[in-house]
């Protein structure tokens, strides 16, 4: 049997919505030449902060600010990445976790855009009641291990991956793909999580635009029976398409990514929900499976690690993607690179033409992953997913309604 593949070409990142021009293939090096894509766009001139610290750890809360707003080694400080100041407007500290309980149900009423916690690790018991609180108040948190920041050694790329994700957690889209597709497709990301007792369902369905701009999260509410749960995800997604609809207009395509193999009635409850909410309108179902049994080698090379961006076609509706591997000759990690397996369902109905553009994207979107400038080479659509899965998964389910109720938070990244 021969298998046929390619390496697919690393996408130029964009940085302003209004300029085509303004593109790097580095994020880093485009943000500080460009700023950030929707900075003309957020409509703030400020991010309104509040950090809270253990007593003891005054000293690394203020090297904390300091590192953010004035910068270290050669990052400069948020400001001159995003544009925007850094103001805080209460420093707290807390000596028990009695007292840190009162600081969190009283701070929703200073309207910070975020609030960062400095932890010892003997905190870490406290990161989900916080997480929670703020999180039904609307307000997205950022958690840092007091280690971390008393530890000079590689203190400003911490610092630096942490100004990428307030960006990104008050609601702001650093970069997005620069591509020559200006069809209106709309990417949705559907997922699911369950409690730990493996009793209690819920889903959740996230939206993107072509370029891989996050646009927001709809929800359902927990539920116990696997059919309630399918009836809810298919409203969810009319929702979302409705709201999509309502605000940016009808697609011309819908591709719809599976971060978790789809059960028959998922996918039936997903096509549903398409025939109901737009006629004719043509999709594609894919799943994306990190947990492929494939591995992919080069022999020619002493390694055996093939180069990124590598594509395998299995058949017409099935490939392999390499989105780690070598980098001009090098390999930077130990171990053999994940491979995932990406299989386009044949109940879609977008032509096979189109196909190899699917596969494109999905590589593309590995580029845009905002947690943080060394993160993880993994598509946005499973790596949100996955993300939100584990965010439901620690707070509880159970608690799960207090946060899609306020819907403050369902258009930023909460959960990077």
């Amino acid at each position: 049997m021969e298998l046929y593949g390619k390496f697919l070409e690393a996408p130029k990142l964009r940085f302003n919505y209004s300029s085509a021009s303004a593109i790097d293939s580095l994020p880093k090096r485009g943000l500080y030449k460009y700023g950030p894509y929707d900075s003309a766009l957020l409509g703030k001139e400020e991010i309104k902060c509040i950090v809270l610290f253990p007593a003891e750890k005054t000293v690394e809360k203020q090297i904390f600010i300091e590192g953010l707003t004035k910068g270290e080694g050669t990052f400069r400080g948020f400001q001159h990445l995003f544009r925007l100041s850094l103001r805080f407007i209460a420093e707290i500290p807390f000596k028990s976790q009695e007292e840190f309980d009162r600081v969190l149900d009283q701070i929703h009423s200073e309207n910070p855009d975020i609030v960062y916690i400095i932890l010892n690790d003997r905190d870490s018991n406290i990161y989900n009641q916080a997480k929670l609180k703020l999180l039904a108040n609307g307000i997205p948190s950022q958690m840092i291990k007091s280690e971390k920041i008393s530890e000079a050694s590689g203190r400003q790329y911490i610092l630096e991956n942490i100004s990428l994700a307030t960006y990104a957690k008050i609601g702001g889209t650093p970069w997005t793909i620069s591509t020559m597709n200006n069809d209106n497709n709309l990417i949705l990301g559907v997922s699911r999580a369950m409690d730990h007792q493996g009793k209690y369902l819920v889903g959740f369905v996230v939206l993107f635009t072509n370029d891989g701009d996050y646009l927001f999260m709809n929800s359902s509410t927990p539920v116990i029976d696997w059919n309630q749960y399918v009836e809810g995800l298919s409203k969810s997604v009319e929702k979302a398409i409705y709201e999509y609809k309502s605000n940016i207009g009808v697609p011309t395509s819908i591709i719809v990514h599976f971060h978790k193999r789809p059960e028959k009635k998922e996918i039936e409850a997903i096509e549903n929900a398409l025939r109901n909410t737009i006629q004719d309108i043509p999709y594609a179902l894919v799943h994306i499976n990190e947990y492929s049994n494939f591995k992919l080698f080069d022999s020619s090379h002493p390694s055996y690690i093939p180069p990124k961006g590598l594509c395998v076609n299995l058949t017409l509706h099935e490939a392999l993607l390499l989105l780690d591997g070598r980098l001009e000759d090098k390999r930077h990690k130990a171990g053999v690179p994940t491979v995932l397996n990406v299989r386009i369902d044949k109940r879609s109905t977008l032509t096979p033409d189109y196909f190899p553009y699917i596969f494109k994207q999905i590589y593309d979107f590995s580029f845009v992953n905002w947690r943080g400038f060394n993160a993880a080479a993994i598509p946005i659509t499973l790596n949100y997913s996955k993300l939100i899965a584990r965010m439901v998964i620690n707070i509880g389910i159970s608690n799960w309604n207090q946060i899609i109720a306020s819907g403050r938070l369902r258009d930023k990244g909460w959960f990077l």
